[in-house]
């Protein structure tokens, strides 16, 4: 329910910016926009029923995801038998895109992508290391996650001199730590959750591992891994979709740390990529209807696919199935206890330290 209402916060804050400078430019007049919500209760069948629902009975023009690629893989079948174009603005499986539709664009660059921007920060090294090892829960989004990472890093030249699925929910990590050790990796890459990102930690500590770089795709942006580890948390990597200290802008919400400002303002503090994410599909949506001058599906789906462009999320591009290609991803450090984006040079506010020990 968090991450629902922080996607429904992001959609509203995008409505009232639009409509407070009179809606969206349609040929020679403006529109308001209008949104209607339903609750599917986290359910995949129901969040299908709803979307046949939105699309016959309410007839509404164009769809704004739910939250997660599971809801997104049921709607998106619906809208795609109606014609009807989908924004998913918070899910990125593979599975999704691999249908050959024509409908659905993707916010979030694709899931096996996230450790993209880590693995160039590394190239970007000077002497770059040459060994890296991979840790992943056996979980579907995860595991995308870590085959990814494996490929863009071989692709780039790097060696995965270890690989490791390991179970969901892991309590003891040792064995698992002492091949990594003996691996001769120089940095580590964990895909796993909170719990699993301090555990590695805390155990790489006890067994005295020396590593360049570590780097998770969860832990580090949140509160509890910097209270949990104390100073073990400094120069750890993390890697997000997403963050308000990102250097890129757009006419409505001007930047990141405005958007951040505009959306904490109204919402409160808390605001995580989810919000943002929504935001970010509502805009595209909005500047694709402006190019098409109408709300003719096949003009707005032609003025999506030729969209190349960057707000305040940052750039995206699309390919034919509709995944954003183009699609960004930052990584930040722990440094003196808080968090700052090292990279890309565009979006970072401080130099990463590396090597982080």
């Amino acid at each position: 329910a968090r991450f629902g209402n922080m996607v429904k916060n992001g959609y509203e804050l995008w409505k009232e910016e639009v409509n407070a400078k009179g809606g969206i430019q349609v040929g020679n007049k403006k529109l308001k926009v209008e949104i209607i919500y339903y609750d599917d209760q986290s359910d995949n069948q129901t969040s299908a029923k709803l979307t046949e629902k939105l699309i016959t009975q309410d007839k509404v023009k164009f769809l704004l995801g739910p939250f997660g690629s599971g809801a997104t893989f049921a709607t998106t079948a619906i809208a795609e038998k109606y014609n009807v174009i989908t924004i998913a603005t918070l899910a990125n499986s593979g599975k999704i895109y691999s249908r050959g539709y024509q409908n659905v664009f993707s916010v979030l660059a694709p899931a096996s992508r996230i450790f993209a921007s880590f693995i160039d920060m590394l190239e970007a090294q000077s002497p770059k290391p040459k060994k890296l090892a991979i840790i992943t829960p056996n979980d579907l989004f995860p595991m995308s996650v870590a085959k990814g990472a494996k490929e863009y890093a071989e692709a780039r030249g790097f060696e995965v001199v270890y690989f490791e699925e390991y179970n969901k929910g892991v309590k003891d990590l040792s064995s698992t730590i002492l091949k990594i050790k003996n691996s001769g990796a120089e940095v580590l890459m964990g895909s796993g959750y909170l719990e699993e990102a301090i555990l590695t930690v805390r155990q790489l500590k006890e067994q005295k591992v020396d590593l360049k770089a570590i780097g998770f795709t969860t832990g580090p942006e949140l509160v509890d891994f910097r209270t949990n580890l104390g100073e073990d948390a400094d120069n750890i990597f993390g890697v997000s979709w997403w963050m308000p200290l990102m250097k890129y802008s757009d006419p409505l919400f001007v930047s990141a740390s405005e958007y951040e400002k505009k959306f904490e303002g109204k919402f409160g503090k808390g605001l995580s990529y989810q919000g943002a994410g929504a935001s970010q599909g509502g805009l595209l949506l909005q500047t694709a209807i402006e190019k098409a001058g109408s709300l003719d599906t096949d003009a707005v789906r032609q003025a999506l696919r030729g969209y190349k462009g960057s707000t305040f999320w940052g750039p995206t591009r699309w390919d034919e199935s509709g995944q954003n290609v183009a699609g960004a991803t930052v990584t930040f450090q722990i440094q003196g206890g808080e968090i700052k984006t090292v990279f890309p040079p565009e979006a970072a506010g401080a130099k990463p330290i590396y090597p982080a020990h």
